[in-house]
């Protein structure tokens, strides 16, 4: 798009929110460290609509969509577990919203074993991130956590993955920066709702003390893990970061990961695959990306599917029996660490990083399912 000073919208539509979001995120691209840029955001927007309050909040959306946006289009050299901790930190500032922030000595007191079994083979250590609003102080009841994957960079570690699969694995902690994003414009709408956010970020590297295929993992609920890929990791962190979740007090889990390429082979690049142990739950979310036009679509978690996952070595091991069902044995590894809190698992592996440009964005990080989000926790009581 051309450079514009001024942009003038005449709305009668409804939500006007989604429209401004729409138009503040459209002309913005992945060509963030080019010198000339093909698309330039507007310099003013200027809106005519009777609708005041939805102005701000669509302002507010937009705004969230694009730092989850920019987070994922940063390069992982720009972007490790350490600065988005630290953007974490400052967002929570800026934003009004609390931070803990778990280094390597604290997780190894918490005994976070599986996500710490991922980080070694890095030089760049791994943190998880507690964030804390509280938007209804009549009411300190659970608060709804929202989960994200954070690997800042997937190499596959010893599964090392061919150079074509890693290129753009940059994106591997959009289920974090989902979070994020969506932490901050819950903060700013000041909705009345008490939420966790939290993030488990590390990188997937190789050296000479990285973690192996065999490997026996203790994860921090005590589950014992067999490892037979090590590029199945994001359910590695995961699983500590949902104990932790799990212990913190929350009512409802909803968790974000670039989680399975099987759910692609499965349900495509635009739709998302939403696995539950919670039929009511699910309902919730799954209404709140209709009425944002997220595509979402839920796949089966019979109990046979737990089957795949057994070991005979550990409790567990990290991939299921061949090839099949791969998204739903992922799944069914994470419900291992929910216990009977209520539960969805959102695998975001297509939605979330584009390969090319659509009619409404450009290609890379797509900013998928933070409306979606925000929507759910408007609307939960």
């Amino acid at each position: 798009n051309k450079k514009r000073a001024r942009v003038v919208f005449a709305l009668d539509l409804d939500p006007v929110e989604e429209v401004i979001a729409g138009a503040m995120n459209g002309c913005v691209g992945q060509d963030i460290y080019r010198q000339q840029r093909k698309l330039h955001e507007f310099a003013e927007m200027v809106i005519a609509t009777d609708q005041d309050e939805e102005i701000v909040s669509g302002q507010i959306l937009g705004e969230a969509i694009h730092l989850t946006r920019s987070q994922v289009n940063m390069p992982a050299n720009e972007v490790t577990p350490e600065t988005f901790a630290e953007a974490c930190v400052q967002h929570g500032k800026k934003d009004n919203f609390g931070v803990e922030v778990w280094d390597q000595q604290r997780l190894e007191k918490e005994r976070c074993g599986a996500l710490l079994a991922v980080a070694r083979g890095s030089a760049r250590p791994p943190r998880l991130v507690i964030m804390r609003y509280q938007g209804n102080t009549e009411q300190h009841g659970p608060p709804i956590a929202l989960v994200g994957k954070g690997v800042t960079f997937d190499s596959g570690g010893l599964s090392l993955k061919p150079s074509d699969a890693m290129i753009d694995m940059k994106c591997d902690m959009a289920g974090a920066a989902t979070v994020l994003g969506t932490m901050t414009a819950i903060a700013r709408l000041k909705l009345p709702v008490n939420v966790i956010g939290l993030v488990g970020l590390v990188e997937n590297m190789i050296s000479g003390d990285c973690f192996r295929l065999g490997d026996v993992l203790t994860a921090r609920n005590g589950k014992t893990i067999e490892v037979l890929n090590t590029d199945a990791e994001g359910r590695l962190v995961l699983a500590d970061v949902l104990d932790v979740a799990v212990t913190q007090g929350a009512a409802k889990i909803v968790d974000l990961a670039t989680l399975t390429g099987a759910c692609l082979v499965a349900l495509g690049k635009q739709v998302v695959g939403g696995m539950t142990n919670d039929a009511e739950w699910y309902a919730e979310v799954n209404e709140a990306a209709i009425d944002c036009g997220e595509p979402l679509w839920e796949l089966p978690m019979f109990d046979e599917f737990a089957e795949h996952i057994r070991s005979s070595v550990a409790d567990i091991k990290n991939v299921g029996d061949g090839r099949w069902g791969g998204a739903i044995t992922a799944a069914k590894f994470l419900q291992e660490f929910v216990g009977e809190t209520p539960w969805v698992h959102l695998d975001i592996a297509g939605p979330s990083f584009l390969d090319k440009p659509a009619a409404w964005i450009d290609a890379g990080a797509s900013g998928c399912f933070v409306r979606t989000l925000v929507q759910l926790l408007s609307a939960t009581k």
